[in-house]
């Protein structure tokens, strides 16, 4: 995780040290790398860690500023559009509102003219019109005095009598019109002319055209406006809804909506002091969005670094649980196409994703020393499981890939010897591949020397591809050298790398070395390399890398076609002991299963790995050690597995239970079928899917995935949940970036 945390904070590296973390941060940085360095985590120095961390930390401050001026920009551009939008809202709101009470006015205007008799000369009030006058103002809620002018003339009827004050200079225009009236500003006057010279004008209210701010939607009664009511006759009639309030500075934002049925417009506005706090306001509450997303996206990123890194830890689980099995790739002679060997190959068994190339987690595994281990682990299972082929097929090999820090082992030699023996695989049918760079490496080539003295083979893979030293070849026996599938694929691409491959098989030639070609895929392929003599080959055209129990069946049809039989094996009479004891020890009379107590967990019906020795011994007669070969034996089958799967098979108190072998979900259809349908399906339901702030391209739903099966087979839900959870154990689906089972949901999978 060290390892990880430092190239995750030194991926760009910055020599001079722009946007980096403040003193005050970096003296907090060094003595937290300090407290880690004293923890004993590997690394870097403490200031090479403080220098990258403080580097880190500037990037992501500069990320959050520049996030923050987006969103703080952003924030402006919108709070001001939407004041902008709010107040042409209101004042269309505001503008229904004065045409309502304009429109009450000029009717009540209207029932005034009908009612009373009008004269065609203003010389004096007659009575009835000065009652009719007063009767309507008492009447109306909206007007505070009806009265008759006449143009031109000083006298005028109101409601008290007649009254002399300033003539009307000019008849007003066509249908209602708005004056400012004797109180500009508060009583507005609305006029109607009635016939020659004649004019019916009526004084409003002070609140007659005043809209209320709850009189607004509920969207805008937040919005600090003022609302003013304008006539472009009277020079700007004005009505205000609202006082100004100290600390004004004026208008930021005008918007005017005139009304087409009447001479009058409605202006709001926003003070520039309102629009301001309402951008600090927004404004605070964007730049803290935009910092929770950069934080979120941080921690994202940063979570998946630590995920990379705890790879070593899931890494060690795994081996820990025993979960990294032997797969075998065939290699045939090119001429006959009988199989003459197999590579020995890793691969994670998962339990939920299935199994999981080398890809996956061979550079961390070495990276992390676990490649150790884990090979010792996988040479062991094979050597068990291909016992009993080895010591009956003559000139059958297998061929097992050794790293350097396997070599640089002080115990490596020792440790062959234990796994390669009588019993498992002959050391004489044992190849150790290595690659170049093994030969040319001071550490390993004193390591090399004594394993071959002592009669270890070896390999060199990938040849061609290093740095190949051809007097570590002469000093050294090698009894194959195995062509890189790199200079094999140029047999079909024509390329100018054909001739190095020529040259790799003139040179093994001269050295009376045996070549075996890697990645042979196409029949082009096979036969460049059989005119040229290179008899020996493994690749996809071939065979695929295959569990134990396949290759066995896989060369039952493609081994010689009359082995020489010869007596009976260790290793054979060892698997038909296994075999035999496996039933007899879960039969009546067997090895006793009970629930059993460790600490404070309850393991349900298992058996003591001591009291299974006791009663192999007591029943055939074997020795303690050869009971626990075969209790080892039938633990690399899965027949027999750990309590928690992190022992082998040991003659101590350890409790084991007995596995049923994993079947095929019934009525299903063969794997190699249910693998093309799953490709085919692919083709159909793969497509980009959004998932939060990620979106994850060619891959499918579980519920995409479940609704083809039973399109394609006419089954129900369940059963193709079983078949798709059983591809996925075989690694033809996988989840697109976690360790989660099948299920029929959104889940997304990707197809292989």
């Amino acid at each position: 995780m060290d390892s990880a945390w430092d190239q995750t904070l030194s991926r760009s590296p910055d020599p001079v040290g722009r946007f980096a973390a403040p003193p005050g941060v970096r003296g907090l940085l060094r003595r937290f790398a300090a407290g880690r360095a004293r923890q004993g985590s590997p690394g870097a120095a403490v200031d090479a860690r403080v220098r990258h961390m403080s580097l880190a930390l500037g990037r992501v401050a500069v990320l959050a500023a520049l996030a923050a001026a987006m969103a703080a920009a952003a924030s402006w551009f919108w709070t001001v559009r939407s004041h902008e939008v709010a107040a042409h809202d209101a004042a269309g709101v505001a503008l229904e509102f004065v045409e309502r009470r304009l429109a009450a006015v000029e009717l009540e205007l209207a029932m005034l003219s009908r009612s009373a008799e009008l004269p065609v000369t203003l010389d004096a009030c007659p009575p009835p019109l000065v009652a009719r006058l007063l009767e309507q103002s008492l009447e109306s809620s909206l007007v505070r005095r009806f009265d008759v002018v006449q143009v031109g003339a000083a006298l005028r009827c109101e409601p008290g009598g007649a009254r002399t004050g300033k003539p009307l200079d000019e008849l007003p225009p066509g249908g209602l019109s708005i004056a400012a009236g004797s109180h500009a500003g508060t009583r507005p006057t609305v006029r109607r002319p009635m016939g020659g010279a004649m004019v019916l004008q009526a004084t409003l209210e002070p609140t007659a055209l005043a809209l209320a701010q709850s009189a607004l939607p509920l969207d805008l009664q937040a919005l600090p406006v003022r609302i003013d009511v304008r006539s472009p006759q009277a020079g700007g009639l004005r009505i205000r809804d609202s006082r100004p309030r100290p600390g004004q500075t004026g208008p930021a934002l005008l918007a005017t909506v005139n009304s087409t049925q009447y001479h009058v417009g409605v202006q709001v506005q926003i003070d520039r002091a309102d629009l301001e706090d309402a951008v600090r306001r927004n404004m605070a509450w964007s730049v803290a969005a935009a910092l929770c997303v950069v934080a979120a996206s941080v921690v994202g990123f940063w979570q998946r670094a630590l995920r990379r890194a705890r790879l070593p830890h899931r890494l060690a689980s795994g081996l820990r649980k025993r979960q990294f099995v032997p797969y075998v790739q065939p290699i045939v002679d090119l001429a006959t196409g009988h199989c003459v060997g197999g590579e020995v190959l890793m691969r994670w068994q998962h339990p939920h994703r299935g199994v999981l190339g080398p890809a996956e987690f061979i550079g961390e595994a070495e990276r992390s020393g676990l490649i150790v281990g884990m090979s010792d682990l996988t040479m062991t299972q094979a050597a068990r499981r291909l016992a009993a082929l080895a010591q009956q097929r003559a000139g059958l090999y297998f061929s097992f890939n050794v790293t350097p820090l396997q070599l640089r082992q002080p115990d490596f030699a020792r440790r062959l010897v234990e796994i390669f023996g009588p019993d498992t695989i002959p050391a004489d049918r044992v190849l150790l591949e290595l690659t170049e760079r093994e030969f040319v490496d001071a550490e390993t080539r004193g390591t090399l020397a004594h394993l071959a003295d002592v009669g270890w083979r070896f390999a060199i893979d990938d040849f061609g591809t290093g740095h190949s030293s051809l007097a570590a070849l002469e000093k050294l026996t090698i009894q194959r050298i195995k062509i890189d599938r790199a200079f094999v694929r140029t047999i079909d691409e024509g390329t100018v790398n054909r001739p190095v491959l020529d040259a790799i098989i003139g040179l093994a030639e001269q050295l009376g070395v045996p070549l075996i070609a890697e990645g042979v895929e196409t029949p082009s392929q096979r036969d460049y390399l059989i005119a040229r003599g290179v008899r020996h080959a493994q690749g996809f055209l071939m065979a695929r890398p295959m569990p134990l129990d396949a290759f066995e069946a896989w060369l039952g049809e493609h081994a010689e076609p009359a082995p020489t039989p010869g007596p009976a094996s260790p290793a054979a009479d060892l698997k038909a002991h296994a075999q035999a004891l496996w039933h007899a020890l879960q039969a009546s009379g067997g090895v006793a299963i009970n629930d059993r107590r460790h600490r404070l967990t309850v393991h349900r019906q298992c058996f003591v790995g001591r009291e299974a020795v006791d009663w192999i011994v007591t029943r055939t007669g074997t020795s303690r050690a050869d009971a626990v070969r075969i209790g080892r034996l039938l633990v690399s089958q899965d027949r027999i597995r750990h309590v928690v799967s992190e022992h082998d098979f040991e003659d101590d108190d350890y409790f084991y239970r007995f596995v049923e072998p994993v079947t095929e979900a019934r009525d299903s259809p063969p794997v190699e079928d249910l693998r093309l349908a799953l490709r085919a399906i692919g083709e159909q339901t793969r497509r980009s899917h959004a998932r939060g702030l990620l979106r994850f391209h060619g891959c499918a739903s579980g519920r995409g995935i479940v609704d083809a099966l039973c399109a394609r087979y006419a089954v129900p839900r369940s059963k193709a949940s079983q078949w798709a959870a059983q591809m996925m154990r075989s690694g033809a689906l996988r989840h697109v970036f976690d360790d989660r089972p099948f299920h029929d949901d959104r889940t997304l999978y990707r197809i292989t």
